[in-house]
């Protein structure tokens, strides 16, 4: 189900508090909010660490018990796709099947079918950037997690030739081992979202160009015919020559 739009009743209570992402990152304090007339927020204003003023769409942001968390691009991009390929992927699936049992004419079959491929093509592509997207991100963390792997080594190397206390150590080391985990969370959930694409893509629709007989409708009362007649055509939808049914596999998410 959507989620219900942030209204100004809402947000208005909750600045001053401190925005998050799903990692456990904090991005800044919220600062102020834009809205429409009817009330429905459109952006929200953060100040990050660094005294900068950032404005979130508001679509991006949940509040999860009251905390405020704004999905990072992606995260909000990987959603609506997959959203959408399982929705278009359930209506082929539920379009083969009618047209299979005979309950719509092949030319309704047809421009269903036609619509819905389209659809499914144009979200071959987004997947495609999507994973594009995806992957640089990953790099960008693997190369932020080798950083702060050095940090840490760097750190430890310096607390046991004595250089730094015990309290300087264990401060420093938290904060950086808390910067590698949510990078390790986000990252799992990177590779999980980019099989959850890959498993839609190989499950979807494959869109052949040449020709084929439609495929009969078998009815029950051939089964009453003696054994010794020979077999009669099962009658079938109207005639579309040139069209079978596309085969449909529903990878469930």
């Amino acid at each position: 189900m959507p989620r219900p739009h942030l209204t100004v009743e809402t947000v208005q209570e909750l600045v001053g508090e401190t925005v998050y992402d799903p990692y456990g990152r904090v991005l800044g304090q919220l600062v102020s909010f834009e809205s429409d007339v009817d009330g429905t927020v459109l952006k929200l204003v953060v100040e990050n660490e660094r005294k900068e003023i950032e404005f979130l769409d508001s679509g991006a942001v949940v509040l999860d018990d009251g905390r405020i968390v704004a999905l990072p691009d992606w995260k909000r991009l990987a959603n609506n796709v997959i959203a959408s390929y399982k929705r278009a992927l359930a209506r082929m699936k539920g379009l083969e099947e009618m047209y299979s049992r005979g309950e719509i004419p092949g030319n309704i079959y047809h421009e269903f079918s036609r619509k819905l491929s389209a659809s499914l093509e144009k979200l071959k592509k987004e997947s495609k950037q999507l994973k594009a997207m995806i992957t640089q991100r990953m790099h960008e963390i693997e190369d932020a997690n080798l950083r702060l792997d050095k940090a840490i080594a760097s750190l430890k190397i310096s607390y046991i030739a004595n250089e730094i206390s015990d309290k300087a150590y264990k401060v420093a080391v938290e904060r950086l081992r808390s910067a590698k985990d949510s990078n390790m969370r986000e990252l799992e959930d990177l590779k999980t979202t980019k099989a959850r694409i890959e498993a839609l893509e190989s499950g979807s629709i494959r869109i052949g160009r040449e020709k084929h007989a439609a495929k009969p409708v078998e009815k029950k009362e051939e089964r009453h015919e003696a054994p010794a007649a020979p077999a009669k055509p099962a009658p079938q939808a109207p005639s579309m020559e040139g069209l079978q049914p596309i085969p449909v596999k529903l990878i469930e998410g």
